[in-house]
């Protein structure tokens, strides 16, 4: 009994793996067509023009909306105040995502992930850093100290404790 192939070509790996990436990248575009960058800016709901400071996220058929994504526009990212004696600039910190400091693991939280308006922070607002703040200038930070807790920071801002979801030496930074 001897084994023979079959007389039927078989479609290579790779032609195999290209036709799969290319039917996805049919479907992705017939699936993204209603949001597309010309609808998104034809809503009246907004004003989008780029003296608005507004950057929206519309969607282009029906009356109700996906998703809201409005943030404010930052104007000029050079021209942000750095603190004098920052050892790290905000982006610096985003690129790396991760700075271990003065004995302290550092990483960050975007407030656009999950505002926190259930956070009790006192005048609490973005400092021209992109630091999350309280009244007093303190960066808002999350670790498992005490509350109220101050800790001197590599970001040229001292932090104070107003959250939880860490532990150890691990804080989070609020950031924008």
């Amino acid at each position: 009994m001897s084994l023979a192939r079959s007389a039927t070509p078989r479609l290579s790996r790779g032609k195999a793996v290209a036709a799969v990436t290319f039917s996805g990248l049919l479907l992705g575009s017939a699936a993204l067509a209603p949001v597309s960058h010309a609808d998104s800016q034809s809503g009246a709901e907004y004003d989008l023009s780029a003296a608005s400071g507004v950057q929206a996220f519309v969607v282009a058929e029906g009356p109700e909306k996906l998703l809201d994504l409005r943030v404010p526009a930052v104007e000029d990212m050079e021209s942000a105040a750095h603190p004098t004696g920052a050892l790290y600039t905000l982006e610096q910190f985003l690129f790396s995502g991760v700075v271990n400091w003065g004995g302290y693991r550092f990483t960050y939280y975007s407030q656009q992930v999950l505002p926190g308006e259930g956070l009790d922070v006192p005048g609490r607002h973005v400092n021209a850093a992109g630091y999350v703040s309280d009244a007093d200038g303190f960066i808002v930070l999350a670790g498992d100290a005490a509350k109220g807790t101050v800790v001197e920071t590599p970001f040229g801002f001292s932090g104070k404790i107003y959250d939880r979801g860490t532990y150890g030496n691990h804080l989070d930074v609020y950031i924008r």
